[in-house]
């Protein structure tokens, strides 16, 4: 993969739709408390801030909607590693409007490459980037990745990202894993453990961390009883964290020095992440990036028995088979069927593959 296609959603992907929603409705109606992004916690959204959906028909929205210059300088620098487009549901009424937003932030963009219409499943990308469910799971790409959002919350295990620039990070990985692949392992070194829901990423850290010259790093979380060091979520929002993520609802974190004292024992650092926490280690630390492998019917009896709600368990098996493709774009993978064979077969290939 040279140049890859691209396909870049609009409303909260590229510039803000439903927080300049929530402010036209808390101006205009002086909701007590103000609304916030995360009172939407469904793509329908049909909670308190249903409210915003009035807007969505109001031009003042669109033309106040504008990319930071930071968005606009990685979509910049997207362009020169890849042909890009934007692909962007919109009413009829207001494709017009859309189209000029998009010319005014990035007057050199081609025309030809912007897309206005619902049907997102039709169109071929190598890497797409939205943040809508659906179209992350119903895109024939390659590579989908979901832009993190309140309303996806829910959404484990699939190719995902906080910003565009993660996502920037997650294309460049993209193709050099697909020009090559790490042969050697500086020691220590990270070792980030990805993988599908139910492929047993914690019960290979475990076993791993049970070994000598492996240990997990410490992390912070924001569930009550959990092996993590528990914090509130205000707690946890007000630490600098290197690396974090949003599991189920849960959200995680570690801190660059706790990973740098694993690393100065000489010890390998052990952890399971999702694939753009992986990559965000790769940029700091020397890291190899496991794929956790595991069958299909396996993962799907992990999820069924597992203290999910219905919904939940609904999203982590449709996102199964998009979660697999990221055996691409790893360093290596192992077959987790059996957690004691797995262990063994990684130590032996990190200690091999050491410079």
């Amino acid at each position: 993969m040279i140049r890859p296609k691209i396909g870049l959603d609009w409303d909260d992907v590229t510039a803000p739709f439903n927080s300049i929603a929530i402010d036209m409705a808390n101006k205009k109606y002086n909701i007590t408390p103000p609304l916030a992004l995360d009172d939407i916690d469904s793509w329908e959204n049909t909670g308190r801030a249903s409210v915003i959906k009035e807007f969505y028909r109001d031009n003042t929205l669109y033309e106040r909607q504008k990319p930071t210059e930071e968005t606009k300088r990685m979509i910049r620098k997207l362009m020169d590693i890849g042909e890009v487009y934007f692909i962007t549901a919109v009413a009829p009424g207001f494709m017009g409007v859309r189209a000029s937003q998009i010319m005014e932030a990035f007057p050199d963009f081609p025309t030809e490459n912007i897309i206005l219409g619902n049907a997102k499943n039709l169109v071929q990308f190598d890497i797409i980037l939205d943040d809508a469910i659906h179209n992350v799971l119903e895109t024939p790409a390659t590579y989908p990745v979901l832009m993190r959002k309140p309303w996806n919350s829910k959404m484990t295990g699939l190719l995902s990202v906080n910003n565009i620039t993660e996502f920037v990070y997650l294309v460049e990985q993209i193709i050099n894993a697909s020009l090559y692949r790490n042969k050697n392992i500086k020691n220590p070194s990270v070792v980030a453990l990805v993988g599908p829901s139910g492929s047993g990423k914690t019960a290979l850290s475990d076993s791993l961390c049970a070994m000598e010259q492996f240990e997990n790093p410490k992390t912070y979380c924001t569930k009550p009883g959990d092996k993590h060091r528990y914090l509130t979520e205000d707690e946890f929002n007000a630490q600098d964290f290197f690396e974090k993520t949003r599991y189920a609802g849960i959200q995680y974190g570690t801190k660059m020095e706790d990973i740098e004292a694993v690393l100065e024992k000489g010890h390998f650092v052990v952890m399971p992440l999702d694939m753009c926490g992986a990559i965000a280690m790769k940029r700091h630390f020397p890291t190899v990036i496991v794929y956790v492998a595991r069958d299909k019917e396996l993962l799907i009896r992990d999820i069924i028995e597992q203290d999910y709600s219905i919904e939940e368990k609904t999203l982590r098996i449709l996102s199964i088979d998009a979660e697999k493709r990221n055996r691409q774009i790893c360093d290596y993978a192992v077959n987790n069927m059996d957690v004691g064979a797995a262990t063994r077969e990684l130590a032996d290939v990190l200690k091999n593959m050491q410079l």
